[in-house]
């Protein structure tokens, strides 16, 4: 078997990816030249790799064939991503507020939308493509002549969003979809014959996320924190 030409390096550079090592294969020079390696890091075009000899040296990625180069690009992205390479932080929109509107009946409404922007920062040296947003939304919903809040009901809320490119260091919003919400109040002089609560209020109680690149899960988030403890993904959309 022939070798490709190796140097030994101290392994000192701090913007490498800094992760789990590859499992031993055969690599390949674009001379058809064999090597048994593994991956160690990736620092831009600089592949670390350590051979079945023990030897750990520095190659340039553009030494290898095109499988190979594929290979080591998909590893290191994949390992980037395993560290907290994208960061996340949410945000509230509200639209569509309504005034109060007596329609008669004794019930006065208000309505609006709310939707949640996610906000995702790449802290990584890699360009990130094919981002997919899964999100879970918790949404309270009131329910009218109630004697306590807590006879209103919790709806959840699925669906996907997609960003299609994530530049390395940069930040984008992705926003959900906008919710209906509404306020109640019993106008002067009514009251609910049950001795129910005289207002109710829908509320959003939070956001689960799963963010994907490609087919690897990047991170997952909820707001509050506690929420992925708490609660249960559901199977199928709402």
């Amino acid at each position: 078997m022939q070798y490709l030409q190796l140097f030994l390096i101290s392994l000192t550079t701090l913007s490498m990816v800094n992760a789990g090592e590859s499992a031993f294969r055969t690599f390949s020079d674009s001379q058809g030249r064999e090597m048994d390696a593994k991956l160690t890091n990736v620092s831009g075009d600089d592949v670390y790799i350590e051979r079945r000899d023990g030897l750990t040296t520095k190659v340039d990625i553009w030494i290898f064939g095109k499988e190979d180069q594929d290979f080591i690009r998909a590893w290191a992205r994949k390992e980037t991503l395993k560290d907290a390479a994208i960061k996340v932080r949410f945000t509230t929109d509200v639209a569509d507020k309504s005034r109060w509107q007596d329609n008669g009946g004794g019930i006065v409404r208000k309505t609006w939308k709310e939707s949640y922007g996610i906000v995702l920062t790449n802290d990584s040296q890699l360009d990130l493509k094919n981002i997919r947003i899964e999100y879970l939304i918790f949404k309270f919903e009131d329910a009218l002549a109630a004697e306590k809040r807590s006879e209103g009901a919790v709806r959840y809320l699925t669906d996907e969003t997609k960003v299609p490119f994530l530049k390395a260091g940069s930040e984008i919003t992705a926003n959900t979809k906008k919710f209906p919400m509404l306020e109640t109040k019993l106008a002067p002089g009514y009251r609910w014959a049950s001795g129910g609560k005289e207002t109710s209020e829908d509320e959003m109680r939070g956001i689960w996320i799963k963010v994907y690149v490609g087919d690897i899960l990047a991170t997952e988030v909820s707001k509050p924190e506690n929420l992925m403890r708490k609660e249960k993904w559901p199977t199928s959309k709402s």
